[in-house]
């Protein structure tokens, strides 16, 4: 049984020891004592504490692979799980070693690995790069690929000209970039947790429907545009059907596949009228689609309120559908 094996078990801590690691140190080294003592209880509190208190990354990994462990003993398996994410994200390429832990525990912590996923975001000038990920064929250049967690070696090659390759990091739920030039040395290849994308134009033309202040249903047609940083976008919208407005957004892009995001959205209309002026705040959340880097398609769905208004104007639901272009 995996309850009776894993307090035979011991994880090895070893490396050097700096002032970060030493303030958690204790905690960690009492966590160890208790674990091998089969107090998987005892030995939790302390590794918990510890993870509580942080520290670099090595000593989190070997704090959360620990607590895995614990978990795992006590049949936990779902915070198991968790525990081992943390350690992956602490360190894509943390192992347990086969010989002293047991292989429940291992392959537990290899599946984990293998399904928390980066994003390899591939550019190559000129386009048209082949690629070959792991010694497998991975398409054309430029692309998005979701690897695995841990280290890779990627090559890319134009028609028969020789190939280039580069060893890299994949880290969990995080963006790889890497540009290959041909005849260039390989590149370096450099990532991070919601990766900052470069600045660049935008332009949207959407469609609207909300209620009128007379009670009926009415739509609208809106043509703007702005930039967007990294997840973030800001824009300039302007009315052109039935009656003109403007409007400025903020909005929030959160992602979920590698095409795929969630999207957050205020905006501040104010529309003008031949019966007056109107001010007033909405916002709503959709998604968004990418079949191609520049061209996309949303829907957000969503409500508004206009304070200001010649007929009151209650809070009212809203849904609008766009496409749009944007520097890939």
């Amino acid at each position: 049984m995996l309850s009776a094996a894993v307090p035979l078990i011991a994880l090895l801590l070893t490396g050097p020891v700096t002032k970060a690691a030493r303030a958690d140190a204790p905690k960690l080294e009492q966590g160890q004592k208790l674990f091998n003592q089969g107090d998987f209880d005892g030995a939790l509190k302390m590794l918990d504490a510890a993870a509580i208190d942080g520290g670099e990354p090595t000593t989190m990994e070997k704090v959360q692979l620990l607590r895995a462990q614990c978990l795992a003993a006590r049949q936990d398996f779902a915070r198991a799980e968790e525990a081992f994410a943390l350690a992956l994200d602490a360190n894509p390429d943390t192992t347990l070693d086969p010989a002293r832990v047991d292989p429940t525990v291992v392959r537990l912590l290899e599946s984990v690995r293998a399904r928390l996923t980066g994003s390899l975001v591939i550019g190559s000038t000129p386009p048209g790069a082949t690629l070959v990920l792991d010694g497998k064929a991975a398409g054309v250049a430029p692309q998005t690929i979701a690897a695995p967690a841990g280290k890779h070696k990627l090559e890319a090659r134009w028609g028969e000209g020789p190939s280039q390759s580069v060893e890299l990091q994949v880290r969990p739920r995080r963006e790889t970039r890497v540009e290959w030039v041909q005849g260039a040395a390989a590149p370096a290849a450099g990532g991070g947790l919601l990766e900052p994308r470069p600045l660049r134009p935008f332009g949207d033309l959407r469609g609207m429907v909300e209620p009128a202040p007379t009670g009926f249903v009415t739509g609208g047609l809106e043509l703007g545009g702005g930039i967007e940083l990294s997840w973030f976008r800001i824009g300039l919208f302007v009315r052109l059907f039935p009656n003109f407005g403007v409007t400025p957004r903020f909005q929030f892009a959160l992602p979920l596949l590698d095409s795929l995001n969630a999207i957050l959205e205020v905006g501040l209309p104010l529309n003008f009228l031949p019966t007056g002026f109107g001010l007033g705040l909405g916002g709503g959340g959709g998604v968004e689609y990418y079949p191609f880097k520049w061209i996309g398609g949303y829907a957000i769905i969503g409500g508004r309120h206009h304070f200001i208004w010649p007929v009151n104007s209650p809070t009212a639901f809203t849904a609008t559908v766009g496409v749009r272009l944007r520097v890939p």
